[in-house]
C-alpha cells in the first residue's frame, strides 16, 4: 500500500510541475508522437499505462517491458484521414525474467500536397514526414512468492527528426515509468478469481524541443497515472478494465477509459472512450486474434467529418521463454527450470495455483502452518476448483489448528513447533496425521507430545485439547505419556487382555500402538495373534507378515506360519 501511495504522490508532483506545459493545447510539434501506435491500446480508449505488457511498452510504459517474458516483434498500420500514414515497429528482448531491453520506431508521412507562398500564391507540391527511433530497457525490482513481477520501472531515450518540405529539425527525449501490481491474499470481487490491480506512472516525450531555423517548438510531452483490474470471469475468459489519466502538451487534460474482453484465448473484444476529442465521439472500438504464430489485432477511432483512423498490427513471440522460477523442477509449470508462464491462460492460472500448493507444503514441511494456510488460499483464489477437493479439505483442517492455537494472532508461538527435540517434533507429527484425516493417530500423538513434558511449555496442553475438540473424542488422563512409554503402556494393556482371552480389547491396544510406531515388532507379534484369537486368519497372516519383515529370523513365528501352511 506504501508502494501506491509513493506512485500517486509522484504522479500527482509530476502532473503540477508539468501542469504549464501540459495543457497549453496546440502548443507542441512531432504531432505523430501522440498517436498511440498500438491497436490493442487503441481499441481500449488509449488507456494502457497499467495494461502494457508487451513490445509496445517502449510506447506506452517502459516499466511494462519487465514483463515480456520471450523475445517479441510487434508491428502496425495506421491509415488515418487526409492521406496521413504512420508505420511502428517494435522489439522485446528479455535478458532474463524481469530484466528486458525494447526498441521502438515510428515512421509518419503525409501524401505531397499543394504549397501556398506567403500572398497566397500556389507554389511546388510540399511534403511532411517524422522518425522517431528509441530503445528502452525495464526491470523487476519486488516479485511475490512466487515469482511474479510486482514492482516494476523502465526508461527510454529517442531521437526524433521532423522534416515539413526542405525544412528539418531534431530532438532527444526520454521515456520513464512505473508499475505496481497488487495481487491480495483474498481477491475474488463478483465471485471472479484471480484479479490483479495495477497501478502505473510515465513520462513521455520529455526532451530538448524540436528547432527549426530560429523558432523552437516544444515536444508532445505527457505525464500518465493509470490504473487496471484484471480478472477472469469464466474458466476461459479474461477481463481488463483500464483507466488513464492524462496531461499531454497539445491536447491538455484528457481521460481515457477502455476494456478488454478476452474469450479462449482466442479472441479478444475490445472498447473504450476518450474524452477530449474536437472531432467525433471519443470512442474506440477493436479486436484481437490469437493465433498459433501471430496475434492480429485492429482498431477504428471515429472522427466525426474527418473519416475514421484504422489501425492493423500484427505481433509474434519466438525462442525460448525467459521466465524462472524459484520451485523449478517441483511444479508442473516449472519442469526443467524454464516457466511457460503467461498471466494471459488459464494454464498459467492453473500453474501460479500449483506454485502456491508448492509454497504450502515447504512452509509444512517447515511448520509454518499459518503461512501454509495462507498459500493453500492464494490457491483456492486463483483456482476456485482446488478448493473444492483434498487441498480444500487441508486447508480446512489446518485452519482449524491456526486459529484454535492462534497462530496467525501470535506468530512466535509458531516457535514451539521448531524441529529438534521430541515434545515438538511429535505434536508435528500430530497435525500432519490430523490433515491425512487420521483422527485417532492425531489424538494419540498429542497425548505423547503433551506427555513428553508435561512442565513444559502450556501450548501442548492446549494442543491436545484442541485437538481432542477437532476429533471429537475425548482427553485420555492416563495416556498423557512420551511417546515411546505410550506405545510400552498399550503393549502392555494388550498383554493382560490377551491372558483374559479379551481378543477385541487387546486387538485394539496393539492397533493403537502401531499407530504411534509401525516398525514395532511387538506390537505386529501381539496384533497378529489377537486377531487370530479373534478368528481373523488373514488378519492374523498379515501381522504376521509383518514381524518377518521387520524380523526374518523370528524362530516361533516362522514355525507357526509353517503350521498354518502360510509359508
Amino acid at each position: 500500500m506504501n508502494r501506491i501511495i509513493i506512485l500517486g504522490a509522484a504522479g500527482a508532483l509530476c502532473c503540477s510541475f508539468f501542469g504549464a506545459a501540459f495543457c497549453d493545447p496546440g502548443s507542441s510539434g512531432a504531432a505523430f508522437l501522440r498517436f498511440s501506435p498500438s491497436p490493442r491500446a487503441t481499441g481500449m480508449g488509449e488507456a494502457h499505462t497499467a495494461v502494457s505488457e508487451d513490445a509496445y511498452s517502449v510506447y506506452w510504459n517502459p516499466a511494462g517491458l519487465a514483463l515480456v517474458e520471450a523475445p517479441s516483434l510487434a508491428g502496425a498500420y495506421n491509415s488515418s484521414f487526409e492521406d496521413m500514414q504512420t508505420q511502428y515497429f517494435a522489439a522485446a528482448w528479455p535478458l532474463e525474467y524481469g530484466s528486458t531491453l525494447g526498441l521502438g520506431i515510428s515512421r509518419f508521412a503525409v501524401s505531397p500536397f499543394q504549397g501556398y507562398d506567403s500572398l497566397g500564391v500556389r507554389t511546388e507540391m510540399v511534403d511532411a514526414s517524422g522518425l522517431s527511433v528509441g530503445f528502452a530497457y525495464g526491470k523487476t525490482f519486488l516479485k511475490d512468492e512466487i515469482a511474479r513481477p510486482v514492482l516494476n520501472a523502465g526508461a527510454g531515450l529517442k531521437y526524433i527528426s521532423s522534416r515539413l518540405d526542405d525544412a528539418s529539425a531534431g530532438a532527444f527525449a526520454l521515456d520513464a515509468g512505473a508499475l505496481y501490481t497488487f495481487r491480495p491474499a483474498s481477491y475474488r470481487l463478483f465471485n471472479m478469481p484471480a484479479q490483479e490491480y495495477s497501478l502505473a506512472l510515465a513520462v513521455r516525450n520529455l526532451g530538448t524541443g524540436l528547432k527549426y531555423d530560429d523558432d523552437t517548438t516544444p515536444l508532445p510531452s505527457a505525464v500518465s497515472l493509470g490504473v487496471s483490474w484484471r480478472s477472469h470471469p469464466k474458466e476461459n475468459a479474461r477481463l481488463t478494465v483500464s483507466l488513464d489519466n492524462v496531461l499531454q502538451a497539445g491536447d491538455g487534460y484528457y481521460l481515457a477509459a477502455g476494456a478488454e474482453l478476452t474469450l479462449m484465448d482466442l479472441l479478444s473484444l475490445r472498447a473504450g472512450w476518450r474524452s477530449g476529442q474536437d472531432e467525433g465521439s471519443g470512442i474506440r472500438a477493436g479486436l484481437g486474434f490469437r493465433l498459433a504464430a501471430v496475434d492480429l489485432d485492429y482498431s477504428i477511432s471515429p472522427f466525426g467529418e474527418l473519416g475514421n483512423m484504422h489501425k492493423l498490427g500484427l505481433s509474434m513471440k519466438f525462442g525460448r521463454p525467459k521466465a524462472r522460477h524459484p520451485l523449478a523442477g517441483e511444479t508442473g509449470r516449472a519442469a526443467g527450470g524454464a516457466v511457460v508462464a503467461s498471466t494471459e491462460s488459464v494454464q498459467g492460472l492453473e500453474a501460479y495455483a500449483q506454485d502456491f500448493l508448492a509454497l504450502a507444503q515447504k512452509d509444512l514441511d517447515a511448520r509454518n502452518y499459518a503461512a501454509a494456510a495462507g498459500n493453500m488460499r492464494k490457491a483456492f483464489n486463483i483456482d476456485p476448483q482446488l478448493g473444492a477437493g483434498e487441498w480444500g479439505d487441508r486447508e480446512k483442517r489446518l485452519s482449524a489448528v491456526v486459529a484454535g492455537l492462534r497462530l496467525a494472532e501470535q506468530p512466535d508461538r509458531g516457535g514451539f513447533f521448531a524441529p529438534g527435540r521430541d515434545q515438538p517434533d511429535t505434536a508435528a507429527a500430530s497435525v500432519t496425521a490430523y490433515l491425512e484425516k487420521k483422527e485417532l493417530k492425531a489424538l494419540l500423538l498429542a497425548h505423547a507430545a503433551f506427555g513428553a513434558d508435561i512442565r513444559g511449555p502450556a501450548l501442548f496442553e492446549e494442543f491436545l485439547s484442541i485437538m481432542s475438540g477437532l476429533v471429537k473424542m475425548p482427553v485420555r488422563p492416563g495416556e498423557i505419556l512420551p511417546l515411546k512409554a505410550l506405545v510400552a503402556k498399550k503393549l502392555e494393556t494388550s498383554e493382560k487382555k490377551f491372558l483374559l482371552r479379551d481378543f477385541s480389547a487387546a486387538a485394539r491396544e496393539c492397533e493403537e500402538a502401531l499407530l504411534l510406531d509401525e516398525e514395532n515388532a511387538l506390537g505386529w507379534k501381539r496384533l497378529g495373534s489377537s486377531y487370530f484369537g479373534l478368528g481373523d486368519k488373514a488378519g492374523a497372516r498379515n501381522a504376521y507378515e509383518q514381524v518377518l519383515r521387520l524380523d526374518p529370523a523370528d524362530a516361533s513365528v516362522l514355525r507357526f506360519m509353517e503350521l498354518q501352511g502360510w509359508r
